[in-house]
């Protein structure tokens, strides 16, 4: 019942954000072998055999996520992933399951995001049988108990209400930017929901929802580790049970382009918060099966690494002027990155996006903070990387990307995300493309795909008619320091705080308004 009543927000933000929720607490992984074997078919299970581990991965991914939420019902992806992964079966209630998975320190988590939805686990081998037990108990036999959905759609509601309007606003500034970017598009709204979606979901809905896409034409199943033989073989026939259902729940000639970004459009989410952050960017027209990902992959990092101190933004904007604490820029969507310092599995996704991040930012210091943002994207699109600079991102890279696959669950999990873009398997692909590169290749895809010209802003802000004010201004915004910075800080200062921002569209939202509909 302790585990059961732990903080709510916290476990509804980890899942709609892609860290998952968890039925019970996890040990820590295990690193996969040296001798392991990673297999994919082209039709059927990913497998990632280590006979020396005494750990077994599953994950069963679910080709549905929030792009499939009704009209008015936004939402209901992430619901029904709770009454699976959540909630109790036809056998066990939600607390049996609890008690049950506890002495295995083991978990069944869900994962919804835009076009798919995750359950996966990790467990003992000398456990596996029951565990295997109870997870194809809450994927084929759900109980969809009243409590349990009140339970859940309260935990959701949550979420949007406190976590993202209330505590972190760097969630909700992540958030924000993705709806405005992806505005009257399936992807543009959270997969958590909305305010009024959720609340106008029934049981009936999520009931009608599990039937229609938990199939197995929408299913891709993958297990890691040190299982017996015959094990995928009998997965394989347990869900079997689920209905056969149609191919193509998240196609991609199924999901409509995204709608061309036109002029610098910003949405001031005017909230009473001590600092201001800021997101701004665009949709990309390429995904990491494309081979100008991975040049432009290079020119990312180089501009701003997730969790890193070595990129251009970081290192100008806080090393060098202490405008802030986190400076970093994007070139797909990352899942949880207050809570993450490495990309992860289980979010892949037709359509990406171009972002960059500054926060927490000084209220007075924040049109200086972002004319520097964008003054350090048109410096990497006009002037490139040096040769020095390349090798050096391009050899951190390579090496770093390792690390993103340390465990069997995360290669499970990189191996079906990249069946799911249909290309070999990405940290593999990571270390080929990198290798082949040149520093002329890095900086063609800069200037092909950075711009400053079009892009959609979310800026969360107190005083937001103010900062509305100024944006319409656009008047220089000189830097003060307590301690003077070196004269290159200086001279640089003299072009940022003149640049223009020339907004073309600038929108106040109340935040209590944000994923109200």
């Amino acid at each position: 019942r302790e585990i059961a009543m732990r903080d709510r927000t916290k476990r509804a933000a980890a899942l709609c954000l892609g860290a998952g929720l968890a039925l019970a607490a996890v040990p820590a992984l295990a690193a996969p072998s040296a001798a392991t074997n990673e297999t994919t078919a082209p039709l059927g299970p990913i497998t990632v055999p280590s006979a020396g581990s005494p750990l077994v991965a599953l994950h069963v991914l679910f080709d549905v996520g929030s792009i499939h939420d009704p009209a008015g019902k936004e939402g209901l992806a992430t619901l029904t992933a709770l009454m699976v992964g959540q909630a109790g079966t036809k056998k066990h209630t939600y607390s049996q399951l609890l008690e049950t998975l506890y002495p295995m320190a083991a978990s069944i988590d869900a994962q919804t995001d835009r076009e798919v939805t995750v359950f996966s686990g990790e467990v003992h081998k000398d456990t596996l049988a029951e565990y295997t037990a109870l997870f194809e108990e809450a994927l084929l036999s759900p109980a969809f108990a009243p409590s349990d959905f009140e339970r859940n759609k309260e935990e959701l509601l949550s979420f949007l209400t406190t976590t993202l309007r209330g505590s972190s606003d760097e969630l909700l500034g992540l958030e924000e930017i993705q709806d405005v970017i992806w505005k009257g598009h399936p992807y543009g709204h959270p997969p958590a929901g909305t305010v009024e979606g959720l609340k106008s979901i029934t049981l009936d809905d999520v009931k009608s929802f599990y039937r229609a896409h938990y199939t197995r034409a929408n299913l891709m199943l993958g297990v890691a580790g040190g299982y017996p033989a015959g094990y995928v073989e009998r997965l394989e026939k347990d869900l079997a049970a689920l209905p056969a259902g149609q191919a193509g729940g998240a196609a991609h000639a199924e999901i409509p382009p995204v709608p061309a970004v036109q002029g610098r459009s910003f949405t001031l989410i005017d909230k009473k918060t001590a600092s201001v952050g800021i997101h701004f960017g665009y949709p990309l027209p390429i995904n990491r099966s494309h081979p100008d990902y991975y040049p432009l992959m290079v020119a990312n990092s180089f501009l701003g690494q997730h969790r890193t101190s070595h990129g251009r933004l970081m290192q100008q904007l806080r090393e060098k002027r202490g405008l802030n604490y986190g400076d970093y820029s994007y070139i797909e969507y990352w899942r949880n990155p207050p809570g993450t310092m490495r990309p992860g599995p289980g979010v892949p996704r037709h359509e990406q996006f171009f972002s960059v991040w500054i926060r927490p930012v000084v209220p007075n210091t924040a049109h200086f903070a972002l004319r520097a943002a964008l003054y350090e994207v048109e410096r990497l699109r006009d002037q490139g990387m040096t040769p020095a600079e390349f090798e050096l991102t391009r050899d951190f890279l390579l090496n770093y990307s390792k690390l993103w696959a340390q465990t069997l669950s995360s290669r499970l999990g990189w191996q079906m995300d990249s069946r799911f873009y249909g290309m070999p398997y990405y940290i593999d692909e990571i270390d080929r493309e990198l290798r082949k590169l040149s520093v002329d290749d890095v900086n063609r895809a800069a200037k092909k795909y950075l711009e400053t010209a079009s892009y959609d802003a979310v800026v969360v802000t107190d005083h937001a008619a103010d900062f509305k004010a100024a944006l319409e201004k656009d008047e220089p915004s000189p830097m003060t320091y307590n301690s003077k910075p070196g004269e290159d800080v200086l001279a640089a200062d003299k072009t940022i705080e003149a640049l223009k921002v020339k907004p073309t569209a600038i929108e106040i939202v109340p935040i209590d308004q944000v994923f109200q509909k």
